[in-house]
């Protein structure tokens, strides 16, 4: 049970019935309890500004990847994954398509079956097919084989349609611009690539009766997605078969792609993991590492879609997957939840100040079916911080708040009541917060 200084006492969560109040309350308590106390600053926390009607991003999910370590999950995997009732929620899924054109076949029906929306990438084709005669270390594909490859490929989306698993997008090639010795890969130009969707890739998916959406150039970082993805939007043809344009986040900082919203089509962050967090690490630590990832992404690069790495571990010590060595969900995962579970498909990101405060960061989402709104705020720093949340024009009389700490895996506390559409929380330490209100 958590002491009277943990960061999940009720005591603290709380709405002030005045901010003088919470504020002698506070004061009280740092009187009785020993912890760090945060930088200080020349100005007041802000209150975070919520605008309904300021809309950005139209969301359309949070995923992973099975590639490789995946092939197969039991039902109870599949729901921790994948439900958003009893699980984190995920509602995307990426699949690695072999050489061969095989895949996780078994982990993409069970992700079907629970709703979520299930695509895949190729990383190489067969040896014979390229010029280094190697799946690995880089390589380029022949060109004399390139329809070979392209219709392999569309094979295989009609192959998955076929058991039950239609895709939502097909990827031409994961990460085109990077090579290694240890793992499939395959080299492309900008100029190769386009050629490849215009003239291969698009008119097989066509020859099969296929509208399946193909997703490029998936380049390994923000810094070079620009050099891919304008020469795909330069060529009217290439151009019409994307409708999603991606990047991996090893490398520059996300942005918003203005040609891609101008041309009608989503930017989708489809691979990264905690790189920053030392050894391998299932807590807190690395779950506010892929807290700040996912935060600036959606609010920095106003993304569709964010994916982690994978589902599970290769190994038992690397970050790169949302569950453990042991199986069980990491707090990255439990973080990553705080918004996949509650931000669904269909969302919308409107705006919210998106940093009140030193080490509190903040999102905000509103469902335009539903009514549905969701905040989420993370408080990095090492002391709990009061935060006040103005909300003009929800209409709503309460918010859940569901917490993600050391101590907690994205648990629910009591219903915080909204007066004057504004409501004052003080979020835990170290902590990630979903407020979700329904009207």
């Amino acid at each position: 049970m958590p002491s009277s200084c943990s960061p999940f006492d009720t005591s603290r969560i709380r709405v002030a019935p005045s901010r003088v109040a919470a504020l002698a309350a506070a004061s009280a308590l740092a009187t009785a309890c020993v912890q760090s106390a945060p930088p200080k600053t020349t100005t007041p926390p802000q209150p975070v500004q919520v605008a309904l009607e300021n809309q950005h991003q139209v969301i359309a999910g949070f995923g992973a990847s099975s590639a490789w370590t995946a092939p197969s999950l039991t039902d109870a995997e599949a729901d921790q994954f994948f439900s958003p009732a009893t699980g984190i929620g995920l509602s995307l899924l990426r699949l690695r398509i072999a050489p061969d054109g095989t895949t996780e076949l078994a982990t993409a029906q069970s992700a079907a079956a629970r709703g979520v929306s299930v695509w895949a990438a190729p990383w190489s084709p067969p040896a014979e097919w390229k010029d280094n005669n190697s799946t690995s270390n880089g390589g380029s594909l022949i060109v004399a084989d390139a329809q070979a490859w392209a219709n392999r490929l569309a094979g295989f989306a009609a192959n998955m349609a076929a058991a039950g698993v239609p895709l939502v997008a097909l990827s031409a090639q994961n990460e085109p611009n990077f090579h290694t010795p240890t793992w499939d890969t395959c080299v492309f130009t900008p100029p190769q690539l386009v050629a490849f969707i215009r003239d291969n890739l698009g008119p097989a998916l066509a020859a099969q009766g296929l509208t399946t959406p193909i997703l490029a150039p998936e380049t390994k970082d923000w810094t070079t997605f620009e050099s891919f993805a304008d020469p795909i939007l330069d060529d009217a043809q290439a151009a019409a078969y994307v409708s999603i344009l991606a990047a991996h986040a090893y490398g520059g900082f996300p942005f918003v792609y203005q040609r891609a919203q101008a041309a009608g089509k989503q930017v989708w962050e489809t691979e990264v993991y905690d790189q920053t967090t030392k050894g391998s690490d299932p807590g807190i630590d690395s779950g506010l590492a892929v807290a700040q990832l996912i935060h600036d992404h959606l609010v920095y690069g106003e993304v569709n879609a964010w994916h982690y790495w994978w589902l599970k571990p290769r190994t038992s010590s690397e970050n790169g997957a949302l569950a453990g060595g042991d199986g069980q969900l990491t707090r990255r995962a439990y973080v990553v939840g705080n918004w996949s579970r509650f931000v669904r498909p269909g969302f919308v990101r409107v705006d919210a100040t998106p940093s009140p405060q030193y080490f509190v960061y903040v999102s905000a989402f509103a469902d335009p079916a539903s009514g549905r709104m969701v905040i989420v705020a993370i408080n990095s720093g090492t002391a709990d911080a009061e935060q006040v949340f103005s909300i003009p024009g929800s209409g709503l009389g309460a918010v859940t708040p569901w917490i993600t700490s050391a101590d907690f895996a994205l648990a629910p506390t009591d219903p915080v009541p909204i007066a004057d559409a504004e409501f004052t929380f003080v979020l835990p330490k170290r902590s990630v917060t979903t407020f979700v209100g329904d009207p």
